[in-house]
């Protein structure tokens, strides 16, 4: 009787190492349920501002300015970390020519002054806020919205937690960048799933992934962990069109320091 009962056992040993596959989660599902996770802290933000311009000449009348772009709750407080310069028009213009009537003059300096910022939570919901602190080396910034409209709403933020940052993130890894679409899908939530592809080490910490799309597409690990925010990479003042996805880490310390700034009188 001893031999039938081996091969059953050997059976139920052979079998094991397929039930434990069926049961594993695939890496489409970790990535669509990243995406059910972080969807609500996905906010579009449509920023309306003055550029000024001062010049080598007469000043450069203000023109109005209104961009569209991504961003990503990061706190209870409902603040929101966007690439700077999609946001701001200024970012790059100092140093460049301009023509001005019969004249070409050089761009001493410029900034935008904002109007007027709206979020959009993919919902029912809008805010307005308020750009409370801009990095351009870095180019992020960051806004928080009116606290009084937040309370008048009972508004309960969504947020991802950059304190569970991704320390151990290194080329190679797999991970998943969340966005939204255009208008024309309506701005549903999108992922783009890819690989980290290098990690640059300077002032700050860079990683080079291919699901770093877009500026303001947040990039996570499988399990969840933010590994950063992709932004443009600004050399000497100017924007060099290449993208990075800025480490988690290092926004949160700047998302302290605007909170300090937004507390100011």
């Amino acid at each position: 009787m001893k031999a039938p009962t081996l091969i059953l056992a050997a059976a139920i040993a052979l079998l094991c190492p397929v039930v434990s596959l069926a049961q594993e989660e695939t890496v489409e599902a970790k990535a669509r349920k990243l995406m059910e996770n972080y969807k609500g802290a996905l906010v579009v933000i449509t920023a309306k501002g003055q550029l000024k311009a001062k010049t080598s000449g007469d000043p450069l009348p203000d023109r109005e300015q209104q961009r569209r772009t991504l961003g990503v709750t990061i706190g209870d407080d409902g603040l929101v970390v966007v690439s700077n310069s999609a946001i701001d028009a200024a970012v790059g213009l100092s140093g460049q020519q301009a023509q001005m009537n019969d004249k070409v003059v050089t761009i001493q300096s410029a900034s935008t002054e904002f109007t007027d910022v709206e979020i959009s939570y993919g919902d029912t919901t809008l805010l307005h806020g308020k750009v409370v602190r801009q990095d351009v080396e870095a180019d992020v910034a960051f806004i928080l919205p009116d606290p009084a409209e937040s309370k008048a709403l009972n508004k309960t933020f969504d947020k991802v937690d950059l304190s569970q940052f991704a320390a151990t993130a290194e080329a190679a890894d797999m991970v998943v960048g969340l966005s939204r679409s255009s208008a024309v899908y309506g701005y549903m939530p999108t992922l783009v799933m890819g690989r980290i592809t290098g990690v640059f080490k300077g002032e700050r910490t860079f990683f080079v992934t291919d699901a770093g799309t877009a500026q303001g597409v947040p990039v996570f690990t499988l399990d969840g962990k933010p590994v950063g925010l992709t932004v443009v990479r600004i050399i000497e003042g100017q924007p060099s069109g290449v993208l990075g996805t800025l480490s988690a880490g290092s926004i949160q310390v700047m998302a302290n320091l605007a909170r300090e700034a937004a507390k100011a009188p």
